[in-house]
């Protein structure tokens, strides 16, 4: 009778120890995330690093973080937002740059840029980049930085651009950012008269899908991954600010409530019929809800 509880119970373990064997070997999801989805041929990322505004410093911990999970999502461009005087000296750029260049635009004022772009070296040829502000008086931070990329394997061209769109939520703030997505688009209008090629862009846009400026986008051929992937993650981007512990580290959680992907304010655009959306991701894992108000997105898509 032992004997027989004895199997069972080895049968048993045997059995759990090959089910979460299996879930965690080599999924986007839940073992190695550096795995594209099948077919893609890029993939976007777009992250707000939350800039050190709040008495939120820099520091080890989020630079260590951040160039942790870059490397571990393995994006070919990433779209940057609130990258602020402090983050520009921090070592995450030291350290990534080995692996991605450096986006920054063409600014003739020598003003810093907040939304900057990174891209793989190894992968991607820098062909062209530029940058323009909304709204000088308003926020020198928010504006885009685009880029026109060629892909060294097959080379395939396209515009790429990292955004963050004005913050507020008075009434009139919603006009402000519609504003934001007819400046974005006038830009690559330019862009693709010269380059014909496809655009993909991404950044903190302050505003769900169904705002007008979303409304505007989708007016113009654009949809945002969310709507258009083929597998989509089901919670919201922003979590709300970390919260740093007597030990100094900062830990951040999911939202309680309203965890649902309707809420979020971030977003990767992708022209409708021009690029194949396989996979919407929002990162979730403990270095990134513990660096940023934000969680990085990324898109797995083929052009």
């Amino acid at each position: 009778m032992k004997k027989k509880k004895f199997t069972a119970f080895f049968l048993l373990v045997l059995g759990m120890t090959l089910c979460f064997g299996e879930l965690f070997a080599g999924t986007p999801e839940t073992g190695d995330v550096s795995i594209r989805a099948e077919g893609a041929e890029l993939r976007f990322m777009a992250a707000n690093i939350w800039g050190d505004y709040f008495g939120n410093p820099v520091g080890p911990q989020r630079e260590g973080a951040f160039a942790d999970v870059f490397r571990r999502y393995a994006p070919d461009i990433i779209a940057l937002q609130e990258v602020t005087p402090n983050w520009w000296k921090s070592r995450l750029f030291t350290d990534l740059g080995p692996e991605w260049g450096t986006v920054r635009g063409k600014n003739a004022n020598g003003i810093r840029n907040y939304v900057p772009m990174l891209y793989r070296k190894d992968r991607l040829t820098l062909l062209d980049e530029g940058s323009v502000l909304f709204h000088v008086k308003l926020d020198r931070s928010k504006g885009v930085t685009w880029a026109v990329f060629e892909v060294k394997a097959t080379r395939k061209r396209f515009i790429a651009f990292s955004t963050h769109f004005w913050w507020k939520s008075t009434p009139e703030s919603d006009p402000i950012r519609v504003e934001n997505a007819k400046m974005i688009l006038a830009e690559l209008q330019k862009l693709q008269e010269i380059w014909k090629c496809p655009a993909i862009g991404g950044g903190d846009f302050n505003c769900r899908i169904g705002s007008n400026p979303m409304k505007h986008f989708a007016e113009n051929g654009w949809v945002s991954a969310q709507e258009a992937a083929e597998s989509a993650s089901p919670e919201c981007s922003h979590h709300g600010n970390p919260v740093r512990g007597e030990d100094g580290i900062y830990r951040g959680f999911p939202r309680r409530k309203g965890n649902v992907k309707a809420n979020s304010i971030d977003h990767v655009l992708v022209e409708q019929n021009k690029f194949r959306v396989l996979t919407e991701r929002v990162i979730l894992d403990p270095d990134a809800l513990g660096a940023s108000d934000h969680s990085p997105i990324y898109a797995d898509v083929a052009f």
